[in-house]
């Protein structure tokens, strides 16, 4: 695959994409008019990978349709590639590559076919197809009818297409989806591979926090239209509460004790069942809740000390963007 002079050195973590206070409106079937941007504004690194998070409607497919030139933007102003967009997006588009809203190809072609016509679009022969399929896993699938492909594999498909060009920014929108397991890994290996080998900056929307967590580099969640978290993926991780993780025959009983004492405490299933979160007040708050229910006749099967996850920051992020929500009557979201 033909690829473009990585970025130097010195230039990576250089911004590359900049919102700044993007508002886009829609106008709904029933005529009213739905907020989907609000105020929306993010930095994406030269030379990172970036993950961009919040649940379904909060405003992450418009955010990445705008970059790409797909919808305008009502108010805000939106830079890649140091061009003002949509007025510069000609002069940048050759420089981006995406899959958006799941891939789109012809089902009587096989996969190898279908990059082929993709791939004269953009000027590409048969051997950087060749290249596109190994990098995604389907050399052995290449020559297979698109409508026999599971929806894992069309996933794959749709990355590749969007990397025939090289491109400089990797844009993709839910490119886990439908993928198993191993299918994830060899996906997050292929994203660690292009940025560290290719200078490519990579921007992923994603449900599956887990491997955002191990491969971003950064994190940007999204909530109402408006960006709620952003920073670095470690930085966010160390903002994030550290609580204690008690399991306890008597779950209802211990958690009435540590309230009792003034803790804050909720319930969750772990993978041995049910458990107890504290909010750790100290470094090693064990002693000290070992005492308390052991005062009552509750000894625990287990009691460790648990960092915050990025689900863990996330889940808050979102509650607490809801709460304020709910406090200002403010209505939905869509996109």
């Amino acid at each position: 695959m033909t690829v473009r002079s990585t970025a130097p050195k010195d230039t990576l973590g250089e911004e590359l994409v900049r919102f700044d206070g993007v508002v886009k409106r829609f106008r709904t079937s029933l005529g009213r008019r739905q907020t989907a941007l609000d105020g929306f504004s993010m930095t994406i690194p030269r030379g990172s990978v970036v993950g961009l998070l919040g649940p379904n409607g909060s405003g992450k497919t418009t955010a990445l349709k705008a970059l790409l030139g797909l919808v305008r933007a009502d108010a805000g102003t939106i830079r890649a590639f140091g061009r003002q967009l949509p007025e510069g997006q000609a002069l940048v588009a050759s420089r981006m590559g995406a899959l958006i809203e799941g891939p789109a190809f012809t089902a009587s072609l096989s996969g190898e076919r279908n990059l082929r016509l993709l791939g004269e679009l953009h000027g590409v022969g048969a051997e950087t197809v060749a290249e596109a399929l190994e990098l995604v896993g389907l050399t052995q699938a290449a020559r297979r009818p698109y409508s026999g492909y599971s929806l894992g594999m069309k996933q794959r498909l749709g990355v590749a297409g969007a990397l025939l060009a090289a491109p400089e920014l990797l844009v993709l929108d839910e490119p886990m989806n439908g993928l198993d397991p191993e299918a994830v890994r060899d996906m997050r290996a292929l994203f660690t591979r292009l940025r560290d080998e290719r200078g490519m900056t990579i921007v992923v929307s994603s449900h599956i926090l887990a491997e955002v967590e191990l491969v971003c580099d950064r994190v940007t969640i999204v909530r109402h239209g408006t960006v709620i978290r952003d920073g670095p993926v470690g930085e966010l991780l160390d903002r994030g509460t550290v609580h204690t993780v008690v399991r306890v025959e008597d779950v209802t009983a211990a958690r009435s004790v540590l309230e009792r004492a003034g803790l804050a405490v909720t319930a969750a299933v772990g993978p041995q069942g049910p458990e107890l979160h504290v909010g750790a007040t100290a470094a090693d708050p064990g002693p000290a809740l070992l005492k308390v229910l052991a005062e009552h006749g509750l000894y625990p099967q287990e009691l460790r000390l648990r960092q915050a996850s990025l689900e863990d920051v996330y889940i808050n992020a979102i509650r607490e963007a809801d709460a304020a929500r709910g406090a200002t009557g403010a209505a939905g979201d869509v996109g």
